[in-house]
């Protein structure tokens, strides 16, 4: 450490300039967590015992945890070309245990390009099979990544141990997958600018207007 701190030192004294920054690399996207945000899942007449009898959701990891409800949507499409930038996703999920601390990770994944996670989030509890312990996140999009369908990807991690509990994609859930989105960059609207042509055409009337006008001032004082 000692030895890093003379060499800071030495740079700094002799004005070279570092090649490299630490700068933190810009937020991919902006993203609210919430307990209270509106879901369709409430008004939903299936029950949660319903539901998992039914297999409407299928996921990848197969754990003590497990995805029971999801509800997605999207808004704001500025530039009307059927893309948006503002995402809404709520998840209940259940767990074998009577209560454990997890997170989640958030993820877009195009065709032919690398997953992008565009949030993890804070750590929360869940219990069993409570209704209450519900999830959400309020995320807008702000770049890397360009009109296209995408897959939802979610998952959830032990907040002690950081092991994989579960995880639900596209892939598995046709609910999760061709979400139409894109970054606030693509979706800003389109400006029509109207450039009026102010050449010589304009300065030879003018100087037309201005003959026309001393010729009559001649003639009234004539």
């Amino acid at each position: 450490m000692r030895k890093f701190w003379l060499v800071s030192l030495f740079i700094v004294s002799s004005g070279i300039v570092p090649f490299f920054t630490l700068a933190a690399p810009a937020e991919i996207a902006s993203t609210k967590e919430s307990f209270k945000l509106p879901s369709a899942v409430e008004k939903s007449a299936k029950s949660k015992s319903a539901l998992r009898s039914s297999g409407a959701l299928i996921q990848s990891v197969e754990n003590n945890v497990w995805f029971d409800t999801i509800d997605i949507s999207y808004e704001s499409d500025l530039n009307s070309n059927g893309f948006y930038h503002n995402l809404y996703v709520r998840f209940d999920a259940d767990t074998n245990y009577t209560s454990i601390p997890v997170y989640a990770h958030f993820a877009l994944k195009r065709a032919g390009a690398p997953e992008v996670i565009i949030h993890t989030s804070s750590v929360f509890r869940l219990y069993e099979t409570s209704a209450d312990d519900w999830f959400a996140i309020e995320s807008e999009l702000l770049h890397s990544l360009p009109p296209a369908y995408y897959d939802l990807v979610i998952r959830i991690y032990d907040a002690d141990y950081n092991d994989l509990l579960a995880e639900i994609s596209g892939f598995d859930e046709p609910a999760l997958a061709e979400l139409p989105l894109e970054d606030y960059s693509f979706d800003k609207p389109q400006v029509v600018v109207i450039e009026e042509d102010g050449g010589s055409l304009g300065w030879f009337s003018l100087l037309g207007l201005v003959c026309i006008a001393l010729t009559r001032r001649k003639l009234i004082t004539a």
